[in-house]
């Protein structure tokens, strides 16, 4: 049994580290499995990088400063985790999402389990009869632990050792600490990469790179990235342009005020932020008289143009049928994963959501990201957790004219479609003419 007092000095020890040994080992691979080389591939936030060699192969390797260290357990009740019996026992102090991966040293997964459970103590039984040595993590709300254990459920001479602090498996918990950060790929001709990656000691990590369908630039002369699904060619970023085609500037406003109630075309950011990373990576969010198919000015460059909603669904339809939705059916649309970016979105321990394992989204290539909206009000919602895409189709609603939109949300396994308020504030896609 591995005792708090281990498993606090454990993650102590990361905690007070002043520097973090980083050895994650790789490939980038095509769509088809063939490595790619020449591709650079960058650990953000530690900006390590590397450039793949034969067969796409690749390592990032050094030592950075702690940035992000393992969260204490004070605020866990006393007593955690603890491995006895074939179990994995654990006290949180309230209701809290649990997850539990164990592997073996080759990668390969042994057990898996995503729970949302309340406070008191819970034990979740191991169902593994092989022994060895694991990498096992438990993720209990925001906090997450990773230590490496021997067999489960039988006594061992390296188990006795952990409980008395001496292991040298609890020793090496250190080096193989839960990082968070982002592991980014690119390349000429490709789809620009970005994952969420949670360990600095790791090998076996595959990056499949999807061709680019072409670059785009819009009035601003900001380019942008596309992908090919079926016979459509979708931009994978979202707008952020503030001219129409024909130079002339679209209405910027950052009021409540005047936001409220308009019925002209208007463009923002979300909280109205200057921050160019932030305005890159969510693009701006527009009033639906900017996309209005009567408006006589196009924030589209030519060759390109603003979906309808049944263009929407041409995507959706193709999806479905080959086989995108995240359980592999061909029917009912379960296809948020397949459109949802690996990055930027809420987590969700709900098997299938966009944010149950950020790491198997966007195998479509679309990149969508939580841009969150503006209602008609003025007020802003939900950068994170949802994103929302205009297209040019309105509805009859009870007798008022509303335009169909698009919505993805972290905690949903769909591509939603409602009907809205002209004045809301929504991310655009473009499509190819």
């Amino acid at each position: 049994m591995i005792s708090f007092k281990t498993i606090a000095a454990v993650c102590l020890g990361a905690t007070l580290c002043t520097a973090q040994t980083i050895n994650i080992r790789g490939v980038v691979q095509d769509s088809a499995g063939i490595g790619i080389s020449g591709a650079m591939v960058k650990l953000e936030d530690a900006n390590i990088s590397s450039t793949t060699g034969a067969g796409g192969v690749f390592t990032l390797a050094g030592s950075v400063a702690s940035a992000k260290p393992f969260t204490t357990l004070r605020a866990m009740a006393v007593n955690p985790v603890q491995f006895r019996n074939g179990k994995i026992a654990f006290t949180p102090a309230g209701n809290a999402p649990v997850a539990i991966t164990i592997h073996d040293v080759g990668g390969r997964q042994m057990f898996g389990c995503k729970r949302t459970l309340g406070s008191g103590t819970h034990a979740i039984s191991v169902p593994m009869q092989t022994a060895g040595i694991f990498l096992c993590k438990v993720a209990i709300g925001n906090e997450e632990y990773s230590f490496k254990v021997s067999s489960f459920g039988v006594s061992s001479t390296e188990q006795a050792g952990v409980s008395g602090g001496t292991s040298t498996l609890a020793k090496q918990a250190k080096a193989t600490a839960v990082i968070s950060d982002v592991i980014a790929a690119t390349k000429a001709g490709r789809l620009n990469y970005r994952c969420v990656i949670g360990n600095s000691d790791t090998s076996g990590v595959v990056i499949k790179m999807i061709a680019n369908a072409g670059d785009v630039t819009d009035a601003d002369g900001n380019v942008y990235q596309s992908v090919r699904i079926g016979n459509q060619v979708w931009m994978t970023e979202n707008l952020r342009v503030t001219k129409y085609n024909d130079g002339t500037a679209i209405p910027k406003d950052t009021s409540l005020a005047t936001w409220n109630g308009a019925t002209t075309p208007k463009y923002c950011f979300y909280n109205n932020t200057t921050n160019a990373d932030s305005i890159k990576e969510y693009g701006a969010l527009y009033n639906w008289y900017v996309v209005d198919p009567a408006n006589p000015k196009k924030i589209a460059p030519a060759g390109w143009h603003v979906p309808a909603d049944s263009e929407w669904t041409v995507m959706e339809n193709y999806l479905i049928a080959r086989g995108y939705n995240w359980d592999g059916t061909t029917t009912d649309n379960k296809t948020a994963k397949a459109l949802a970016a690996k990055t930027g979105w809420y987590t969700d321990p709900t098997n299938g959501t966009i944010g149950s394992d950020l790491t198997k989204n966007n195998s479509s290539g679309f990149s969508a990201l939580p841009g969150g909206f503006r209602y008609s009000s003025g007020d802003f919602n939900s950068q994170s957790n949802k994103g929302s895409w205009w297209s040019t189709t309105e509805f009859n609603a009870s007798g008022t004219r509303r335009p169909f939109g698009r919505s993805l949300s972290y905690d949903s396994e769909s591509l939603g479609t409602s009907y809205y308020t002209k004045g809301s504030g929504f991310s655009v896609r473009l499509l190819r003419d």
